[in-house]
């Protein structure tokens, strides 16, 4: 991560709070001399004095700097009574899957529309590669066996799960359609559950679709309704638990969303609906794209 990119993203946030600072600073100062002059701390020189009030401000710039691109992590962006959005650099897998994690958390894992948990490696082996081990829904699956699951674990909890929901596959593929992996195909915004081994339960969010290549698809219109059917499905299942759900429809989502729009098309999905959020949404972003986009929105 370019640090000098981050600064540039941030240059916005970083003015507000250096004005801030100053403000602080100020009101410090002000402070001060209703007790002291500058003759009592022997300061009578004018260039001694703009000396001081330049180090000031270069001290609130660094502190605004350091503040805003490695200090602060979290903003919260709407709150109501029960339910409250916040946007946050963290890493979902490292929580989701952090043993020492003891409050219940929901953790949305973007997948296809398959629910496919074949990961390909090895490129080379296949020629139509499934599941990327660079998506989230290719680490998620690594983590979940370097935790100790099985592939048939994993995919009978997904099939247990649609199943109780009395869902039924759209259609089923044929082998000449999809040659690899499961032919089952559900409708986009569709949820599967599936606990962890701790505290987390992580939400499997059908958002793409893959064509005869195994290339995964998406558009901003099925993300859309995807974080619709999300937020419903946390209205009837969520129990007020926190959610953390990360930037969707980027890269190998193929939708062409920059991380800056993908932020705030859900956030303001969320806040559409923030009558059904009875519990505390986090918007994660990974926080190796601090150069890609910003907490301020």
């Amino acid at each position: 991560m370019n640090k000098v990119n981050v600064i540039k993203q941030n240059l916005e946030f970083i003015g507000k709070t250096w004005m801030k600072c100053i403000g602080a600073f100020a009101s410090i100062l002000s402070i001060f001399f209703l007790f002291w002059t500058w003759d009592d701390i022997h300061i009578t020189s004018t260039q001694h004095k703009c000396e001081i009030i330049i180090l000031l401000c270069v001290l609130a710039l660094i502190f605004a700097i350091l503040w805003t691109c490695i200090l602060k992590r979290t903003k919260t962006i709407w709150e109501n009574p029960s339910g409250k959005i916040k946007v946050c650099y963290a890493d979902i897998m490292k929580e989701g899957f952090d043993k020492r994690n003891k409050e219940e958390k929901l953790f949305v894992i973007p997948v296809n529309s398959c629910f496919d948990t074949i990961v390909d490696e090895d490129i080379s082996s296949c020629s139509k590669p499934l599941v990327s081990p660079n998506s989230l829904h290719g680490r998620w699956i690594k983590e979940m066996i370097n935790n100790g699951f099985t592939i048939k674990n994993i995919d009978s909890r997904i099939h247990k799960c649609l199943e109780m929901q009395k869902l039924v596959p759209k259609r089923i593929l044929s082998d000449a359609d999809k040659e690899r992996g499961k032919k089952e195909e559900y409708d986009l915004g569709t949820v599967a559950m599936v606990r962890g081994n701790n505290s987390s339960t992580f939400l499997l969010l059908a958002i793409s679709e893959y064509d005869k290549n195994n290339i995964a698809h998406t558009s901003v219109e099925d993300l859309e309704l995807c974080i619709k059917s999300l937020v419903d499905f946390y209205d009837q299942h969520g129990q007020g638990h926190r959610l953390a759900i990360p930037l969707m429809g980027t890269n190998l989502s193929r939708a062409g969303l920059s991380h800056d729009d993908s932020l705030r098309v859900i956030t303001s999905l969320f806040q559409l609906y923030g009558d059904k959020i009875h519990g505390e949404i986090d918007v994660v972003i990974y926080k190796g794209d601090k150069d890609k986009v910003t907490l301020d929105i």
